[in-house]
């Protein structure tokens, strides 16, 4: 007798993966962590996105519903200009360039684009994609956000590969 043909064998082969998925979503229901609102006076830390690492031309950082995306243009010699557009108004950003794997920057303060606080902007000298990175503080609604990010993003990627 086949076990396919036994219908114990057929019925368990159906509901095991029912009952696994119900058992991993009911887990992170139960004891998963819950988003939770930012509350003023606290730190939150962002996170680099995958095309932060590439030579894409914009980076992405984000937590929760909280996101903010870079891009650098080239500007006058050895400066760049680096954009930052937010999806949450922002009373305020600093960025600072940490050279050569250094661990801290000395931070300069963004311009406002628009009247919104969803623009800025800031020229700096043009980093080193392979070993500076960029670190950024931005403050919105008394809360702060901060993010490490590497500056591989500013470097063009090569059609040869």
């Amino acid at each position: 007798m086949s076990a396919l043909k036994n219908r114990h064998v057929l019925v368990a082969g159906l509901v095991a993966p029912v009952l696994a998925l119900m058992a991993y979503f009911g887990i992170d229901y139960l004891f998963g962590e819950k988003p939770h609102a930012a509350v003023a006076g606290q730190s939150y830390a962002l996170v680099e996105k995958p095309d932060c690492r590439y030579g894409s031309g914009h980076c992405g950082l984000k937590n929760g519903d909280f996101e903010l995306e870079l891009r650098m243009e080239p500007a006058a010699a050895g400066r760049a200009l680096l954009m930052l557009r937010s999806v949450v108004p922002l009373d305020g950003v600093k960025v600072g360039l940490a050279e050569n794997g250094a661990t801290s920057a000395e931070p300069a303060a963004m311009f406002a684009g628009d009247d919104e606080g969803l623009l800025w902007s800031l020229v700096l000298r043009r980093p080193d994609p392979q070993q500076d990175r960029l670190q950024l503080v931005a403050a919105s609604r008394d809360a702060l956000w901060f993010g490490d990010v590497a500056t591989a993003f500013t470097q063009p990627e090569s059609g040869a590969n």
